[in-house]
């Protein structure tokens, strides 16, 4: 699930004062062990004349199915990395889209994506970073620059794999994930439970019931949280009232008439997306808010955790 930084860490504020009032919420125990300082991996990336996902040990952690190149951007991914050793990369390129209702046949000898990881560490401020490179300390390596290699000919579809190696000692955080998930691929019942998941969670956001909306997203905000080094101490200097977010009034737009099931994760992992050519690729909930001028796709990613026959956002 996407996340902002500024909310994050106001769901946590949120979660860390129910706690100390109620000791869980739901009847699940909320516990995060803050990482003061560790070790943070991010990927760069970029492309052109494509549309393309880029996933993260079978996890998408970049999907891009519309107009415009959106190039040069950085996303964080200690989130995707459950154990140290070999990380999987998997880059799928499709046709770039040319109108709001078109994409073009196939790709070009142009198409290609390109990715570079690097970890650093964290927390490093400007001055830090400064002071750093006077005495000749490193602070960032890059882990892995691949760029997909230059297409002979026009085609439909073009998938690549490459990895990169993560150090026992740069992993100072556990979280499990999605790595003992009950299998969903073949689950006779998944797509009904999917819809009914959808349903209920556009329901809780036209309700405006924070609580719920909460309940539902613990799992994910936690994980991310505790896998990333950052002062705890930040948290005196954010505002102490909880994100609006989930009460803010909103329209769900672009009713998806064709959706269909993505497992992700090594079958561990579901998601809808849209098969309707405007929002191709994308979820079937988008909403629009007076406050922002972009709509919102809600994306997230749900599974079964292990002993459970109830799905939840991992992601």
């Amino acid at each position: 699930m996407k996340v902002t930084y500024l909310l994050l860490l106001n769901l946590l504020l949120f979660f860390s004062n129910c706690t100390a009032q109620h000791g869980e919420l739901n009847g699940d125990s909320l516990k995060i062990e803050y990482q003061k300082e560790g070790v943070l991996f991010k990927l760069k990336y970029e492309h052109l004349d494509c549309s393309y996902e880029i996933l993260l040990n079978d996890m998408p952690i970049i999907t891009s199915f519309g107009l415009g190149e959106r190039s040069g951007l950085t996303v964080d991914i200690n989130q995707y990395i459950l154990k140290p050793g070999k990380q999987e990369i998997t880059i799928r390129m499709f046709p770039a889209k040319k109108e709001d209702n078109l994409f073009v046949s196939s790709l070009s000898k142009n198409s290609f994506v390109k990715i570079d990881i690097t970890k650093n560490k964290e927390p490093m401020t400007m001055l830090d970073q400064l002071n750093a490179k006077e005495k000749g300390n490193e602070y960032k390596w890059e882990t892995l620059v691949y760029k997909t290699p230059q297409l002979e000919k026009p085609m439909p579809y073009s998938e690549y794999k490459t990895s990169f190696e993560v150090d026992a000692k740069d992993i100072n955080w556990k979280i499990e994930g999605w790595s003992k998930s009950k299998k969903l691929i073949n689950d006779p019942n998944i797509r009904r439970e999917v819809d009914e998941f959808y349903d209920n969670y556009k329901k809780v956001l036209e309700e405006g019931n924070q609580n719920k909306f909460l309940s539902l997203v613990r799992n994910t905000i936690y994980e991310e949280a505790a896998s990333k080094p950052w002062n705890k101490e930040i948290e005196n200097q954010l505002t102490k009232n909880m994100s609006d977010y989930a009460v803010e009034k909103r329209n769900f737009i672009y009713p998806c008439k064709k959706a269909a099931l993505k497992f992700f994760g090594n079958g561990r992992v579901v998601t809808l997306v849209c098969a309707d050519t405007l929002t191709f690729g994308y979820s079937s909930l988008i909403s629009k808010t007076a406050k922002n001028i972009m709509p919102k796709s809600h994306t997230f990613y749900l599974h079964k955790p292990e002993g459970s026959d109830k799905l939840e956002i991992i992601r």
